[in-house]
């Protein structure tokens, strides 16, 4: 149970140590749960069979009903068991919120019960089971810390300022009191009390901006129909003092994301500002500066993990921090309002010096279908292209212009993992090629 807990904490000292997402030992902590309440079904039964030997079931009942030591062994056993029929992955994602209550509070539970079983008849155990409840509280303990950190100063508390989108997403914009870590492919856990209340969500990190400029968006419309039409870009202003703002795309879907989009929709000129703590940055980061030739997938909404990266690079360009000669980036998504999400800032980045390297952005647009909707190129030179992406002939075309070692990185749904996966695999043997995989997974 030691490890159970250790696993399903944000604050995991493994997750840096070791380079292992959270996704990984979240994985380890579903099936070390699966095991324990095997284990404890095993034990039960064991106790259940030598008493019914010795006292037959009436014998049983009354011990249920008169000993406080088996009432909190059977209260423990229950609660697991109402935890695995309430985890399989369906469950879990249609009704995530739900499951993350109810989990939690069934946790408690058995972490309770289970001590007051061992204390009763003081077993052994006693060290061990105090030890993990130890860890739990210190590990929720660290997580008030990094909110009060991150989003109480004198300047006041963390703001959010919401942007709805088309196509059923939200551009939203922390407005956090401190310095925020920069480093690519971390993630947060944003709170939101006015549409979640005590509840938190993790999104990737799309950018960070610490500095004395503050990002703003406004639309940019056309007089005649084009494929730009309604595409917003990125513009600077000076502000007051210092600016610390951690930048995500979230995708509606059900539960608070839905709420927001609905709440921020229905705000005047799409926008709404609100309270809001995030907590973290969490993840492991891994820098790609040091590879020659960097080539990033992104499907939907996993752009955002890709854009930490890009940010992180081209930066690193002006810093003279970073090896990398060949930046590409290909993004798939379904409909052309999708590409509002997250084109304000590959503009933004596109358009940053790059010292004599190499800067690629395609887009795939897979329906966009009407020879009316040709595809076109963005006045900073992104390209927008229709269908989908030909990912082993981008890979094989990539591999065979690369500069020095190249690492291949997606973030994106299932299939086009499996896609890149593949590609990524036919080369790996003629040449030095990395492949790594971003996933956040309940």
């Amino acid at each position: 149970m030691l490890v159970l807990v250790l696993f399903a904490a944000r604050n995991n000292p493994l997750i840096p140590i070791l380079a292992v997402s959270f996704d990984t030992f979240n994985l380890f902590h579903r099936w070390i749960g699966r095991v324990i309440v095997l284990e404890t079904v095993v034990h039960i039964a064991a106790w259940f069979a030598n008493n019914h030997n010795a006292i037959g079931y009436g014998g049983i009942t009354q011990v249920f009903m008169t000993d406080r030591f088996a009432q909190f062994g059977l209260a423990s056993m229950i609660a697991m068991l109402i935890i695995i029929v309430q985890s399989p992955s369906a469950i879990r994602h249609a009704f995530y919120e739900v499951f993350l209550h109810t989990h939690q509070i069934l946790a408690i539970i058995v972490l309770g019960a289970t001590a007051a079983h061992i204390q009763i008849d003081n077993l052994p155990q006693k060290p061990i089971i105090y030890t993990v409840i130890g860890i739990w509280v210190l590990e929720r303990l660290l997580r008030i810390a990094r909110l009060v950190y991150c989003n109480l100063a004198r300047r006041g508390v963390t703001k959010a300022h919401v942007q709805a989108l088309e196509s059923g997403a939200c551009r939203v914009t922390f407005d956090v009191r401190r310095s925020f870590d920069e480093s690519p492919g971390r993630h947060i856990y944003a709170y939101i009390p006015s549409v979640s209340l005590w509840m938190s969500h993790p999104f990737s990190v799309a950018m960070v901006n610490n500095s004395d400029t503050v990002s703003e968006f406004s639309p940019i419309t056309s007089p005649a129909p084009s494929i730009m039409e309604d595409v917003e870009v990125a513009t600077k202003r000076p502000s007051s003092g210092s600016s610390h703002t951690v930048s995500c795309i979230m995708a509606a879907r059900t539960g608070m994301t839905k709420k927001l989009f609905d709440k921020a929709k229905s705000s005047p000129n799409g926008l709404y500002t609100c309270l809001a703590l995030i907590e973290g940055p969490y993840g492991s980061s891994k820098s790609l500066a040091s590879y020659g030739t960097v080539l990033l997938f992104a499907g939907g909404v996993g752009i955002t993990h890709q854009l930490s990266h890009m940010q992180h690079l081209i930066s690193g360009w002006a810093a003279g921090t970073c090896a990398t000669q060949k930046l590409v980036l290909v993004w798939s998504v379904r409909s052309l309002q999708q590409l509002q999400w997250a084109l304000p800032w590959l503009e933004e980045l596109s358009r940053m010096e790059r010292h004599g390297r190499d800067l690629e952005i395609i887009t795939y647009v897979t329906q966009l279908r009407k020879p009316a909707e040709a595809p076109a190129t963005s006045p900073s030179g992104i390209q927008i292209r229709s269908g989908r992406a030909g990912v082993e002939s981008v890979v094989n075309t990539q591999f065979e212009e690369r500069v020095g070692a190249m690492t291949i990185g997606i973030c994106g749904p299932g299939a086009l993992a499996d896609d890149v996966r593949k590609a990524a695999r036919g080369v790996m043997d003629d040449g030095n090629v990395d492949f790594w995989e971003e996933a956040f997974t309940w």
